[in-house]
């Protein structure tokens, strides 16, 4: 019995700690996770010299990887040659971009600040040749900023938002034509701040999630591309950063209530999990076959098996001599790599001796990972 008690009273003191010290709950997380660490795999690196790394992408065909740079120029990364191929925007700073399924194009928003005005008053939304190296077309859109933008998986149509500003109430969403560039659908609705973008994997719903702001309820939205009617309405879920499974069958979000990872099976969009050790993640992927979820702030990056639920890596900077910070993470097009966008320690073995381009892409091996936590 007075085992028991002594028990019970190292557990509540345990519970306390975390409540009054919240760093206490990922001290002791470290300690006593059996999740695998970085830190016993030899990455490869894929490309560096770059400055902060604000977003990245792989393609799907596995050939290039794009770095958005704080230099305000995306990189396109030819990682079989390391070559690299530059697309300038100069006049607005590079917000977002996303590869089309086919690997062809390159979709990428920017927004122009105006100081006197303290606000956005125009953003470029470019569709780049991938294959020509060339800039196919670009949308001004004035007195707008864009964060988020969608490629349909059948690589038909891409979508971007369009609020005018921030008294209205109301925000427009375009979906547009990749051949002609024409809009398809102009969808304006009564919600007001799109947070995040994404269209089903069979293409015919493209799906909104708002953030009411207290002009109106937050929702999430699919809208149906061939007609651009609403389909289906999720009450009060809105959610940063929407992606689906390769297969449609898992969706996932980081939560736009609290923070926090959420995870829903599509057939009743029903939440099937939840993770709150990073609450407000700079990133997160989830794995084609939709079997994991990787998620990263600046100095913890953490990867958790769906199907039960547990966490099988979690990795601090500070237990790797190599890394500052993390930037951004990827799941590869084929789920055998993680891409990390990250910042070397000044004085590691990847350092170039500069730390204005200390931005490196490193690629661990996601398989042997699986294997070593499952071994």
């Amino acid at each position: 019995m007075k085992q028991q008690v002594n028990i019970l009273r190292v557990i509540s003191t345990i519970i306390i700690l975390i409540v009054l010290f919240p760093d206490a709950k990922d001290a002791f997380l470290d300690i006593t996770s059996s999740a695998e660490s970085l830190s016993d795999f030899t990455p490869e690196e894929l490309g560096g010299n770059y400055a902060w790394i604000n977003e990245m992408d792989n393609s799907p065909d596995g050939r290039y990887v794009a770095v958005l740079a704080f230099s305000n120029r995306p990189i396109v990364l030819r990682d079989k040659n390391g070559n690299d191929n530059l697309i300038e925007d100069e006049t607005y700073s590079l917000s977002e971009l996303v590869f089309s399924s086919d690997s062809n194009y390159l979709l990428i928003c920017s927004n122009k600040y105006n100081s006197s005005i303290k606000d956005y008053e125009k953003s470029h939304l470019i569709l780049y040749s991938v294959t020509n190296k060339s800039i196919i077309r670009t949308h001004e859109m004035e007195n707008n900023s864009m964060w988020e933008i969608a490629f349909s998986p059948d690589g038909r149509y891409y979508a971007s938002p369009y609020r005018k500003g921030d008294d209205s109430g109301k925000c427009t969403v375009n979906i547009w034509n990749v051949n002609s560039g024409e809009v398809i659908h102009s969808i304006t609705s009564e919600n007001y701040r799109v947070q995040a973008l994404t269209f089903t994997q069979d293409s015919k719903y493209l799906v909104v999630s708002y953030d009411g702001s207290g002009y109106s309820s937050d929702s999430t939205i699919f809208y149906d591309v061939g007609t651009g009617n609403v389909y289906r309405t999720l009450n009060g879920v809105y959610a940063f950063d929407l992606q689906f499974s390769d297969d449609g069958k898992i969706l996932v979000g980081e939560n736009g209530h609290g923070g926090g990872l959420l995870v829903w099976e599509t057939d009743t969009y029903k939440q099937i999990a939840k993770f709150t050790d990073i609450s407000s993640p700079n990133d997160i992927s989830l794995s084609p076959d939709g079997k994991y979820l990787m998620a990263n702030d600046y100095y913890g990056l953490m990867i958790w098996d769906l199907s039960t639920k547990k966490q099988i890596l979690r990795t601090k900077v500070n237990n790797l001599d190599y890394v500052d910070q993390f930037y951004t993470a990827k799941f590869s097009a084929d789920g055998k790599q993680i891409l990390i966008g990250l910042e070397v320690s000044e004085d590691s073995i990847y350092s170039m001796n500069s730390r204005a381009h200390s931005g490196r892409i490193f690629a661990y091996n996601f398989t042997e990972i699986v294997e070593s936590y499952y071994a």
